[in-house]
């Protein structure tokens, strides 16, 4: 179980595995259900991580925020006291959650030298700690006036329509509207006056048309690089080469076909060739005594090379073991020059490198 459960919209995806892969590679575990099927199964395995985890991140988005999983995960990451929202759009919670502080995460890139993300970390830390979380951001105020406000814009345009009749029929009256507080008023005939109470006068003529923009048109369709990290996550077909690609691009060319893929990821036995190797060292004598210390020498060298070679291939000779490598270094001679010549003795640092079969679960998509 996760010390950390992410709950969020999977139109999201894109972003949110950016906090997922933030928060693990400062050292926590989390815990998301992307890319996997609901069912009943499923609901009973987030049941469960939701009553382990000791923090529960809710991600407001535009999307999220109306979403009923959300909010029902969420709430019962508030009735534990260990809810910690994080928004990543301008939205205001649901109801029942505006009191509660969020991190704002807004605009936010995956840079874990931000100091937003910062301020994440050591809320996350804190609520492990059963510590009100520090460094966030005050609930946002409720609007207020705003009934107030629309009723006082809709008598503006009325009287604005109004004088601009009267106008073009030879009335020739300006019309300005002006703001106090929450209240507006609409005033024919006034000037244009700036100071607490702004006042705009409305033009009874058309302005001139706009000049024509000189800036490039944007562009369109997915860069090389892009290009590349969608074709090695098809190559790969593994999860996190998708995720890493939406990390790279949450709103590039493909990043809705991705987050369609990742919705197919299943767990599969994945054989792989991992490299291993072990050190030991041989020792080479010279068998029979010769005329010349570097003859004997080069003798026990030949003699201790051969060694390392049966050595890495009686191990790599077995089920399980391929591409069996030996290598020997360099090491002095111990020579002795008795009544049957010179005899040497060596003694060399050898390794043997080799490649591991290895059937592990992978998570495959597509």
């Amino acid at each position: 179980m996760a010390d950390v459960f992410i709950s969020y919209k999977k139109e999201d995806a894109g972003r949110v595995v950016r906090i997922v892969e933030g928060l693990r590679a400062e050292g926590f575990s989390v815990w998301w259900d992307h890319g996997i099927a609901p069912g009943s199964q499923w609901d009973q395995t987030i049941q469960q991580e939701l009553a382990a985890a000791k923090v529960v991140i809710a991600v407001w988005s535009e999307t999220s925020v109306a979403a009923p999983w959300v909010k029902e995960e969420a709430g019962v990451g508030k009735s534990r006291g260990i809810l910690l929202p994080i928004r990543i759009d301008d939205v205001e919670p649901p109801l029942g959650f505006g009191l509660i502080q969020a991190a704002d995460l807004r605009g936010w890139n995956g840079d874990r030298t931000d100091q937003r993300f910062l301020h994440v970390l050591a809320a996350v830390g804190s609520v492990l700690k059963g510590e009100p979380p520090k460094g966030l951001e005050a609930p946002a105020p409720r609007r207020r006036g705003s009934l107030a406000w629309i009723a006082a814009l809709v008598l503006g345009v009325g009287l604005l329509g109004a004088g601009l009749w009267f106008a073009l029929n030879g009335g020739g009256v300006s019309v300005t509207a002006s703001k106090t507080g929450d209240d507006y008023q609409v005033n024919a005939g006034a000037e244009y006056q700036t100071g607490p109470n702004q006042q705009t006068t409305v033009p009874t003529t058309a302005p001139p048309a706009t000049a024509p923009s000189n800036s490039p048109p944007p562009q369109s369709g997915p860069t090389p690089a892009e290009e590349q990290t969608f074709a090695q996550a098809r190559a790969q077909r593994t999860k996190q080469a998708f995720q890493d690609y939406l990390i790279a691009y949450p709103n590039g060319a493909y990043a809705d076909r991705v987050r369609d893929i990742l919705l197919t990821c299943r767990t599969e036995q994945r054989e792989s060739w991992i490299p291993g190797g072990t050190a030991q060292p041989v020792r080479g004598i010279t068998m029979d005594g010769t005329q010349s210390r570097e003859i004997a020498c080069a003798q026990a060298r030949t003699m201790a090379t051969r060694q390392a070679d049966t050595n890495c291939r009686a191990i790599t000779g077995n089920v399980g073991f391929r591409n069996g490598r030996p290598s020997v270094q360099e090491a002095q001679c111990t020579c002795t020059n008795g009544a049957a010549g010179w005899q040497c003795q060596i003694d060399i640092p050898a390794r043997c490198d080799w490649e591991q079969r290895s059937v592990q679960p992978v998570e495959v998509c597509g």
